[in-house]
């Protein structure tokens, strides 16, 4: 790992579990930052730590004062050195003279500040290890676990970071961060973790919103790759020009300094008109995957069937038969975005080949329920209107009988979301019911009510093509009740979630237990 310069007394210690943590001089840490000014404290203090959120404080450790779009982090101060903070971290002159003994630094903006200070004491792990970022709306998680698996079987150590789990030194956990790529600190500690672990190949999940708010400055990305772009955080970005652009500063990251001797490249879809926005800010050299346009690295004679997809992968390195269990065309484009960049990593063809043949899908993308009943039941993270109707296509193409379909829309994002994807459920499914998702501090029935006008709008009709019954689990119920052999259930929007947030709460929910739980209860016994 490398340490911080001038701190070669320093050691690694663990003081949270997976965090590790570096000490460094105040002196030399502010030196880091660009226009950071030490204006109280002893510049010879040891810094042992650095987070945004106060109840993470251990003594020795900055508090930086992130802008809050629904609060004022500064009320969090004195909680942070109550907990014993070296000092605070802020953009603005604070309202309250802190104690003697304690630092005060002020940045020209607290979310850069964060992620410098917080790379500069784990030794700027991103230096250590070749950086994959993957950005889109749909399929990052999915494109991640497929490049890890290639990878895995080229012998190397992969480490990555998703929406749905964290692995570091070939140990899988749940990320319980609460978004897909959360704040700088945390970024960096995982980071730092992998290096420790002795992974070589570390992959980010990389959001919109982690773009914009610098929450992956000091990462120093070797390969990106873009998988699409459909609506979705326009209430954040405004517009989908706004948006891509903001998907496109993890391709201009490729255009940043390195001491790193690995060469950069981008990986881009074909596919999706948006590619061109990512290519705009391209100085790498562009591989290309896709099915329907041309491509560096492409599938033919693509077979689906309920089992998973079968395809003829072609690339400049020639051809080869993949067989994978992951389900739907959308997943043989995930495939074709994972292959196309492991082969840039080291991998090769037999690798890409042995990976599909043992991965099994991601926990709640495309992922079966089965207790030995005669229908499937599918649970599948879509949430967006571009992977509802990808999901929806998916499960009608292997089923013989009625497609039925339980979904909703989470507050507090993309209301223009709902009609269409209401429209977008009377269009491919036999019937639904539009359920409760992760409302927060709106009314779920408002946020129903909104979806009902797309699906009438269709021509659909309540009591007769759906229902709304924003008792989820009791939705679930319905459908499983109704359903015959031959008959598909998708349960969409929550896939490997295992909360439900309705206003300031955090209420345990899991789509696949609680299809369990309904199977059971219908008279369906042990998992297949």
């Amino acid at each position: 790992m490398l340490l911080p310069r001038a701190v070669m007394e320093n050691s690694i210690t663990r003081t949270l579990p997976y965090v590790i943590i570096l000490a460094m001089r105040l002196v030399d840490l502010v030196q880091d930052v660009p226009g950071a000014a030490l204006v109280q404290g002893d510049p010879q203090t040891d810094v042992r730590g650095v987070v945004h959120d106060s109840r993470r404080v251990l003594p020795g450790h900055l508090f930086v004062v992130l802008p809050g779009a629904t609060h004022d982090a500064r009320a969090y101060v004195p909680q942070a050195l109550e907990r014993g903070a070296a000092g605070i971290v802020a953009d603005a002159p604070l309202t309250r003279p802190l104690p003697p003994g304690r630092a005060l630094i002020l940045v020209p903006a607290a979310r850069p500040a964060l992620a410098d200070i917080a790379a500069a004491l784990h030794g700027h792990p991103s230096r250590a290890v070749r950086l994959v970022g993957v950005t889109g709306t749909d399929g990052k998680t999915s494109t991640t676990r497929l490049l890890a698996a290639i990878l895995a079987q080229a012998g190397q150590r992969v480490g990555w970071l998703t929406t749905v789990d964290v692995q570091t030194g070939g140990t899988v956990r749940a990320n319980e961060l609460h978004h897909t790529t959360p704040e700088a600190d945390r970024v960096q500690e995982v980071l730092a973790e992998m290096v420790a672990a002795g992974d070589t190949t570390a992959i980010l999940e990389v959001s919109s919103h982690a773009l914009a708010l610098d929450r992956v400055r000091a990462c120093e990305f070797d390969l990106a790759i873009f998988t699409n772009l459909s609506p979705e955080h326009l209430n954040f970005h405004g517009t989908m020009e706004a948006y891509a652009r903001t998907k496109a500063r993890l391709f201009a990251l490729l255009s940043e300094p390195s001491g790193k001797a690995w060469p950069r490249v981008a990986i881009l879809n074909a596919d999706d008109p948006y590619s061109a926005v990512m290519q705009e800010q391209c100085a790498v050299p562009v591989r290309w995957y896709g099915i329907d346009q041309p491509a560096d690295v492409t599938a033919h004679d693509i077979r689906l069937d309920v089992s998973g997809v079968r395809f003829r992968l072609a690339t400049p390195h020639g051809q080869a038969d993949i067989g994978s269990r992951l389900l739907g065309r959308f997943n043989v484009a995930n495939w074709l975005a994972a292959a196309a960049a492991a082969l840039e990593l080291g991998a090769t063809l037999d690798d890409v080949v042995r990976a599909a043949t043992v991965t099994a899908p991601v926990a709640g993308r495309m992922d079966r329920v089965d207790r030995g009943q005669p229908f499937l039941v599918v649970v599948d993270f879509a949430h967006t209107p571009q992977a509802l109707e990808n999901a929806l296509r998916t499960v009608r193409a292997h089923t013989t009988g009625k497609v039925m379909t339980v979904f909703g829309h989470a507050g507090e994002r993309d209301p223009a979301n709902r009609p269409t994807m209401g429209r977008i459920a009377a269009e491919q499914s036999d019937f639904f019911v539009i359920s409760m998702d992760d409302p927060l501090h709106e009314d779920p029935a408002q946020i129903a009510a909104q979806i009902a006008a797309g699906a009438r709008a269709a021509g659909k009709t309540e009591g007769r093509d759906f229902a709304i019954d924003l008792d989820r689990a009791s939705a679930i119920r319905t459908l499983i009740g109704r359903a015959q052999p031959g008959d598909t259930v998708l349960l969409a929007g929550k896939g490997h979630e295992c909360r439900m947030l309705v206003r300031d709460e955090r209420r345990p929910w899991n789509d696949g237990d609680a299809a369990a739980t309904a199977l059971a209860s219908a008279g369906y016994g042990a998992a297949g």
